[in-house]
């Protein structure tokens, strides 16, 4: 099968070595790197490929190039988180959408194992997430929210959907250009994320308060959870390529675009 890559950075690269060691053939595009193979999208035949195309350009220009893709007659399109930095365009490019066309949008930590064991606890009353970053890797046309808070915030909606739980109310109490606090609650549950992206080191934290116990997990060791034990180890993006390539999606990609507007309305207040 020839997969096709358009966005050759950071996250592209990434993908660009899985799928190699998964043994797919892959093409790509960027006109800002020489060593890529096309320098636009309208240089590829995509008529000529069994093709499935993942998208890593910088989430401005997701809805440009998600729009163009469907115009071509793709039909298999995986997109880095999040489909659109806006609302409005997330929910133009579902409206676009051609029905045959399957679209994926890579919320890689709910293909980890970690958080696919803790979404198995019952009688969840509490979760609380801290996602911390060492400043680095913020791209310039997104801000804290859209790059590091969308993570905490789709397993939020992972761990809730699976307590089958709707949020009420969501609120920041306290924002930042390099931290955010979100708290709210779902029914009977309350949750609370703190992020922060100039912490001294990377660190990600999960913990799952129930009727009777508590549930630690931490990615310091990540295939440990306090009172659950050690947990298989896998990789969590080449877990989602797999479930993009066997059309495998999470279900409600527009719940999390929906929760993480809210969330930005008002970190744009403190901004």
């Amino acid at each position: 099968m020839t997969t096709i890559i358009i966005g050759l950075g950071y996250f592209g690269k990434i993908l660009k070595s899985k799928l190699q060691k998964l043994n797919h053939e892959v093409i790509t595009v960027d006109p800002y790197n020489n060593s890529a193979d096309y320098s636009h999208i309208d240089d590829v035949q995509f008529n000529e490929y069994d093709s499935h195309v993942f998208v890593a350009t910088p989430a401005s220009t997701h809805h440009a190039v998600l729009l163009e893709l469907f115009s071509l007659g793709v039909k298999n399109i995986w997109v880095e988180k999040p489909i659109c930095p806006s609302l409005d365009d997330t929910l133009d490019i579902f409206a676009n959408k051609p029905d045959d066309t399957f679209l994926y949008c890579d919320f890689t930590w709910l293909q980890h194992a970690a958080v696919k064991a803790l979404g198995q606890c019952k009688q969840v009353k509490h979760i609380e997430m801290k996602w911390l970053n060492n400043g680095t890797m913020i791209p310039r046309d997104v801000n804290i929210v859209e790059d590091l808070a969308i993570h905490p915030i789709s397993i939020l909606m992972f761990l809730l959907m699976k307590s089958k739980k709707t949020i009420d109310n969501i609120h920041v109490p306290y924002a930042n250009d390099a931290s955010i606090f979100i708290n709210g609650s779902c029914g009977d549950i309350t949750f609370n994320i703190e992020v922060s992206n100039s912490s001294m080191k990377k660190s990600r934290s999960i913990g799952i308060y129930t009727v009777d116990n508590v549930y630690r997990w931490s990615s310091e060791n990540e295939f440990y959870i306090e009172n659950i034990g050690y947990i298989e180890k896998t990789d969590a993006i080449e877990a989602n390529i797999m479930c993009f390539m066997n059309r495998n999606s999470i279900g409600y990609p527009l719940d999390i675009a929906r929760t993480l507007e809210s969330v930005n309305k008002s970190y744009r207040t403190f901004n």
